[in-house]
């Protein structure tokens, strides 16, 4: 799924990419926040101590900038030009997070900041997506 996106617009800047359990487990304890590795798929396929894998969803995901892009713009193009389950958009010049797998839903989420200042997720069309 990087390929087409480094081939239009040349390299892409990886913000997060593979977590083990290990890394999420430090990660943690560094009070660098929490993971959701059964649900984010940084996780990709790794398997946890009983066999299963950590993440059933199974596939992988990225979160990743361009630099000099405007990131809505850049995930429209995402949206429009590739194979994704899951696309989180969290703001123009913040990363975003893509992630593939054999469910392939093409399920866009704005994350959008509450009046608390909790981002808060909202599962758009991709028509929406575009026009937004």
């Amino acid at each position: 799924m990087l390929d087409p996106l480094i081939h239009w617009f040349g390299m892409i800047h990886l913000t997060y990419g593979f977590c083990s359990t290990e890394l999420a487990r430090s990660i943690r304890a560094l009070g660098g926040g929490h993971v959701d590795a059964k649900r984010d798929r940084h996780a990709a396929h790794e398997l946890h101590r009983l066999g299963a894998p950590v993440c059933p969803r199974l596939g992988a995901a990225a979160d990743f900038v361009v630099d000099d892009e405007d990131m809505l713009e850049f995930a429209r193009w995402v949206a429009g030009n590739t194979l994704f389950d899951r696309l989180y958009y969290y703001g123009s010049y913040r990363p975003i997070h893509v992630s593939y797998g054999p469910e392939n839903s093409r399920q866009i989420v704005e994350m959008r900041l509450d009046p608390s200042g909790r981002l808060l997720p909202r599962v758009v069309s991709s028509e929406q997506f575009s026009a937004a």
